[in-house]
This record gives structure tokens, sequence and C-alpha cells, in this order.
């Protein structure tokens, strides 16, 4: 199976769903993360960690914005937890084996 199937199969599984944004974004995942790779790196090489950081990747890009955090009618409030920082895992996961520099991952 091909690193981009394995990210959409994988990314498919977070969501519960699977929609063309989401396909799209785990094409974009891949593309980043293959292009930050060390030099003599190759996605294949490090194929679990690799699927595993792009299908994050892709979902927090994806999920932002879809979830509702609050919701109130009356009495009522419904509040949702937050999807967390799963891009910042997905570059800590892969660290070992990116282009050494600077990475900002969020305050």
């Amino acid at each position: 199976m091909m690193i981009a199937d394995q990210v959409i199969a994988q990314a498919e599984l977070l969501a519960g769903e699977m929609d063309e944004r989401l396909r799209l974004l785990c094409g974009v995942a891949v593309a980043l993360l293959t292009g930050q790779l060390r030099d003599g790196v190759a996605p294949e090489d490090i194929r679990e960690p690799f699927v595993t950081a792009a299908s994050l990747m892709a979902y927090a890009r994806w999920s932002q914005g879809r979830d509702i955090q609050e919701f109130r009618a009356g009495d009522l409030t419904v509040k949702k937890g937050q999807v967390g920082d799963f891009q910042g895992e997905a570059l800590a996961l892969l660290a070992p084996y990116l282009k050494s520099g600077f990475v900002f991952l969020g305050v």
C-alpha cells in the first residue's frame, strides 16, 4: 500500500468519516512532511511514524473550525473538549528525521 493511501486510511479512522477536504489535506500533509525530511530519509524508511504524523496533521487541519466548543440554549450549555495540538505532536514525532532548524509549534 502506498504511503498516501495509508495516511488517508488512518485519517479516516481519526475523523470517523472521509470527505474530499480531508483527502486533499492528507496529500498536503504528505507533501509538506516529505519536504521537511533530512536528506537521505524517505517516508518509506520511517513508514509508521510518517503515516501517523501525516494523518494527525491532516486531521488537525480538517477539524479546525468543525467542532463547536460551546452551545447554549436557555439554561442548557453543552461544551466539547478541544482536539489538542495534533500538528505539534506530528512534528515532534518526526523530529529526529526532520531537517534541523527552528520550528514554531505554538504558544
